[in-house]
């Protein structure tokens, strides 16, 4: 497997946040959103898993999953560093955290990231056991759409 993802330790806010910065600046820019208090507020709270996304050795991205109500689930960040994206690292990442809960999932698609917008629209298509996908109107201003599926679980793909 070239993908890996391990959880965000708290003691690692620090790393977590000097990568926040730049993903900011990506997918909301001119947005004044603090990295160092993001980062606090996302390992701190209870609703939230936070993945670290390997290559071999390397720390490649991460991803923030938002565990709601009634068994769902919300794709709410996701990031894979410029030098390792368009080499199907970020798809398989992607399949990895989705499969590792199965169930309802929505995400919403930043409208200052273009290759996000087509990335996810080729992304979900491929994902194994992905279902009733439904491309929808976006949860916030910084949104161009959303997108809501079903994940099979591992008896059901």
């Amino acid at each position: 497997m070239m993908v890996s993802l391990s959880l965000i330790l708290r003691r690692e806010q620090t790393i977590f946040a000097s990568v926040l910065a730049p993903y900011f600046n990506e997918v909301a820019p001119g947005t004044a959103i603090d990295p160092v208090k993001r980062s606090e507020q996302m390992l701190n709270r209870r609703d939230v898993t936070a993945f670290w996304i390997h290559h071999e050795q390397a720390r490649i991205g991460f991803a923030l999953v938002l565990n709601l109500p009634d068994d769902r689930r919300e794709l709410s960040e996701f990031l894979i560093v410029p030098q390792y994206r368009r080499q199907g690292l970020g798809r398989e990442a992607a399949s990895l955290i989705l499969q590792e809960f199965p169930g309802r999932w929505r995400m919403g698609i930043s409208k200052d990231s273009p290759q996000a917008a087509g990335f996810w629209g080729t992304c979900l298509s491929l994902v194994p056991g992905l279902s009733a996908l439904q491309t929808g109107a976006p949860f916030t201003d910084h949104q161009i759409k959303s997108y809501t599926f079903d994940i099979a679980g591992p008896d059901n793909a």
